[in-house]
């Protein structure tokens, strides 16, 4: 009970304070909000290209065009090759040749560098070809002849078909723009103030504050229970904050098994608390303990993949990520948001939370002096 009433006293100190309302709600929007819009991916755009047709018949161009209209691509007729963009360039002679059953070699000209849209494009224009070649065309296609051509019913049509079906996998939004930018500055802004409200205890006692209460009937672990009670507290509000945020707003899909994503993240925020108390414990003077706790949130973010998605930085960089509080943080986010992990995936994570935050409260516990 004595804990609960210092708990609450630490709440009323905080709500007095302008700095931490705006830390606690206002800052992380802005964040979100600022990195979410520089993070989102560029929309979707269909792959074009454009076909130059040096062949007497239209049979091979016309066949290649409505194949990969088919498929999505975006196709235009052009009489000479463009300066930007990739031209198929159909030969002479290819119509026939497809005819008797011999190779037609297409020469697909486009910018110097290979993308990976090109490289799906050429895909599709082997498909297309193959398809082609194997349906047949028949004298007088795209001639005007009445031939039924690659799409006209020809009787080997369907040696090549696809088949597109939905397989029963739930859909997960890619981990850009917003969908990474509130679960990434959640952990960070989470980790961020636990680390500086458990280093207040420096002021606390650099004030008399911390003498004053251990004068009174209280033992030293409740002192402790209640700092890191109201800790906890500012954690999960702030947690169910920006939940709040992500879901009405900017329509984040979270964890397929809420249970699991509130049950890390309030491990995650208990191993914060619970670092933040032991680093007040440790440093006397409150503004070096305050510093200490900020630059150590602003280091720990981009190390633990915050900032920017791991598969960016090298090999050395990914490994760093496995030894800090933010990586945990966020590989165990990101697998529930990308892949629906569930217990068994994010037991390591769960393990170490566990761990960072029994060492951390039985270390400050030992340290706690008025």
């Amino acid at each position: 009970m004595k804990a609960w009433w210092i708990a609450v006293n630490e709440w009323k100190q905080l709500l007095r304070e302008r700095e931490a309302i705006f830390w606690i709600f206002i800052g992380p929007v802005l964040f979100v909000v600022f990195f979410g819009i520089l993070m989102r991916p560029a929309p979707a755009r269909p792959p074009e290209v454009a076909i130059w047709n040096q062949d007497e018949t239209d049979e091979a161009a016309g066949g290649l065009e409505a194949l990969l209209r088919e498929d999505g691509v975006t196709v235009r007729r052009v009489e000479e090759p463009v300066s930007k963009g990739r031209t198929l360039v159909v030969p002479a002679g290819a119509g026939a040749a497809l005819r008797a059953g011999d190779p037609v070699t297409l020469t697909l000209r486009t910018g110097t560098e290979e993308t990976a849209g090109e490289r799906n494009l050429q895909f599709g224009i082997r498909k297309a070809l193959t398809r082609l070649f194997l349906a047949g065309i028949p004298p007088g296609a795209g001639t005007g002849e009445g031939g039924s051509g690659p799409a006209g019913g020809g009787e080997n049509e369907d040696l090549i078909r696809v088949v597109r079906h939905e397989i029963d996998v739930e859909h997960r939004e890619m981990t850009a723009g917003f969908q990474r930018s509130v679960p990434a500055y959640m952990v960070m802004f989470v980790f961020m103030n636990l680390l500086i409200g458990g280093s207040t205890i420096a002021e606390d006692r650099a004030s008399g504050r911390l003498r004053r209460i251990a004068l009174a009937p209280v033992r030293s672990r409740d002192i402790l229970l209640g700092k890191l009670l109201s800790r906890f507290a500012v954690g999960w509000i702030q947690i169910v904050y920006l939940l709040l945020i992500g879901t009405l707003v900017f329509r984040i899909q979270w964890a397929q098994r809420n249970w699991v994503f509130l049950l890390f993240m309030s491990l995650f925020a208990l191993a914060s608390a619970s670092l933040g108390i032991l680093l007040g414990t440790l440093v006397r003077d409150p503004d070096k303990a305050i510093s200490i706790a900020i630059w150590s949130a602003v280091i720990l973010s981009p190390l633990g993949g915050l900032w920017w998605p791991l598969e960016i930085v090298g090999p050395a960089m990914r490994k760093i990520a496995w030894f800090v509080p933010t990586g945990w943080g966020m590989e165990g986010v990101n697998a529930m948001l990308a892949f629906g992990a569930g217990p068994r995936e994010l037991a390591p994570f769960l393990l170490c939370f566990t761990g960072l935050f029994l060492a951390s409260i039985f270390l400050a516990a030992r340290r706690l002096k008025p």
